[in-house]
């Protein structure tokens, strides 16, 4: 069975991002050259068509200038992310076939500079270096005759414009080739499908780092094409934002789990002015019922969900503000997207993978030694690796990550299932479940991971045993949590919010047996 929205996409399918943003009007408003497109091409000399140029910053304001000025040109942009340690870039930049940089100041000590390296907060040339400029000096002092570079009549859709790598959850990074095309497609997608949900008068609190899908394609792009401001922050801090909710009055957040919660958990959170606030926009993983409908109370607004990947430029399915509020959706798919739900023989089936196509989907991975595993189907579908389902009035819920499910004794128990019942206990801030073998190495068992307030180490221990109560008494006898439970400093996840498995201590072999069995005072320390 094929899914799809009931509402066709139309979308020009020969334009570039660039052209998007300066002849299209998603939202009948004057459009007009942006400055900032003459400033950082007119300057950047020697970057054209068939150029890949890496962005290597923490979220600035600059960061969309120097974006949509280096597409201007004709060159790819491939965002890079600056917390990859250590030296990582070296090796990022080699798989990106990337001849220059754009870099913030505090990155240099963590390059070996390519052959052009542009810094854009620094006024000091750094030795070596073969050009330094300053976002602000190009800004100011672009050329104003430059023109964009043209793109031939039906290439623009296939021309690239962004190398992205995916967050790597599985340990592996892939480098994600998106077009002009591919973006542009999503754009419209997102503004049929939301229906005008940003516009000019929307005031949104950009907290996702730009480098990752959802900050590049998703609001460099998608904000910028419709108009809409977007208050930048360089990282989550509760303090600041609460100030600038008030002061900016900010009417749209973009959050994932660990943030959300960060409003039900965090005792400052109830000095906030949500006044303005009219939709609380979460994405990487859903919210459970009553974490939704707690953060819609408190909040006084909408609690909506998004669902995409860096390889579908990156949205999938997402709800719109003004629809009833469905717990544990993910909301339905956007105009233009055709999914499946498959077994893993890829007949149809009422719970299974979810395989996608559209014309948001990625052009292919950056080519290189490790090439991934092929994620299409024979007749052209994306593999998405979410096991989930679809409900009669189509909404999509996940269960999981295919690779991911835990076996237990021929059983497959979701993690998500368990992290959602985990945090809803009233002491536990953040949970991640994984499978381990047990003490026969004959099936695997889950084993929870929670982060606390609490640090006497009795209440500990109390803490632990009222957990595993918590939990257990609301699933199955092969569901529950017979692995043990231990307590983190904090758990790991990617900047985009998801779980980072591997990196829990059983899935770095550091835990091969029930630690809570053979240890029940171990705790293991957050710094993996």
């Amino acid at each position: 069975m094929i899914y799809r929205s009931a509402e066709a996409l139309d979308y020009p399918k020969d334009v570039t991002l660039t052209e998007l943003l300066l002849n299209y009007n998603l939202n009948n408003t004057p459009a007009e050259k942006p400055a900032i497109i003459d400033g950082i091409s007119g300057q950047v000399v020697g970057i054209g068509p068939g150029d890949v140029v890496g962005i290597l910053s923490t979220n600035r304001n600059y960061y969309p200038v120097c974006v949509h000025g280096i597409l201007a040109t004709g060159a790819v942009v491939s965002a890079l992310n600056p917390l990859y340690e250590p030296n990582p870039s070296d090796v990022i930049v080699e798989k990106a076939l990337l001849p220059r940089l754009v870099a913030a100041i505090k990155m240099l000590p963590s390059l070996h500079a390519p052959p052009t390296l542009h810094i854009w907060d620094s006024d000091q040339a750094e030795q070596g270096v073969a050009q330094v400029l300053r976002v602000e000096h190009i800004i100011h002092h672009g050329s104003a005759d430059f023109e964009p570079t043209a793109i031939p009549p039906g290439l623009a859709g296939k021309q690239l414009a962004f190398i992205c790598f995916s967050s790597g959850t599985s340990g592996m990074v892939k480098g994600v080739r998106l077009s002009h095309g591919n973006v542009v497609a999503n754009i419209f997608m997102q503004s049929q499908g939301l229906r005008g949900m940003f516009t000019s008068e929307t005031v949104v609190a950009l907290i996702v780092p730009f480098f990752h899908i959802l900050g590049l394609a998703g609001f460099s792009c998608q904000y910028v094409c419709q108009g809409a401001p977007i208050v930048v922050f360089r990282r989550f801090d509760l303090g600041p934002l609460l100030e600038a909710i008030k002061r900016h009055q900010i009417s749209h957040i973009n959050v994932v789990p660990p943030i959300a919660l960060e409003f039900l958990k965090n005792p400052l959170a109830a000095k906030g002015d949500y006044s303005s606030v009219k939709c609380l926009i979460n994405a990487a993983a859903p919210l459970n019922q009553l974490q939704a409908e707690e953060l819609s109370r408190r909040l006084g607004c909408a609690v909506t969900s998004w669902y995409g990947m860096t390889e579908a430029s990156p949205s999938v399915a997402s709800q719109r503000e003004d629809e009833i509020s469905i717990p544990g959706t993910i909301g339905r798919l956007l105009p233009g997207i055709e999914m499946r739900v498959v077994d893993e023989d890829e007949g149809d089936t009422k719970v299974g993978e979810f395989i996608i196509r559209g014309p948001n989907i990625m052009q292919g991975y950056v080519t290189g030694d490790e090439q991934p595993s092929n994620p299409l189907t024979s007749d052209g579908y994306m593999k998405t690796g979410d096991i989930g389902y679809v409900d009669d009035n189509g909404y999509l819920f996940i269960v999981d990550r295919a690779k991911e499910m835990i076996k237990v004794k021929g059983h497959q128990v979701a993690p998500a299932e368990l992290e959602a019942i985990l945090i809803t206990h009233p002491l536990v801030n953040d949970a991640a479940v994984c499978g381990i073998y047990n003490d026969h190495g004959t099936s695997e068992v889950p084993v929870a991971y929670i982060t606390t307030t609490l640090e006497d180490a009795g209440e500990l221990e109390e803490l632990k045993a009222s957990v595993l109560d918590h939990v257990n008494d609301k699933v199955a006898r092969y569901k529950r949590i017979t692995g043990g439970i231990f307590i983190l400093e904090a758990i790991p996840r990617n900047p985009a919010g998801k779980i980072l498995r591997r990196l829990l201590p059983a899935k770095a072999n550091r835990v091969t047996t029930h630690p809570w069995r053979s240890n029940p005072s171990l705790a293991i320390p957050a710094k993996l």
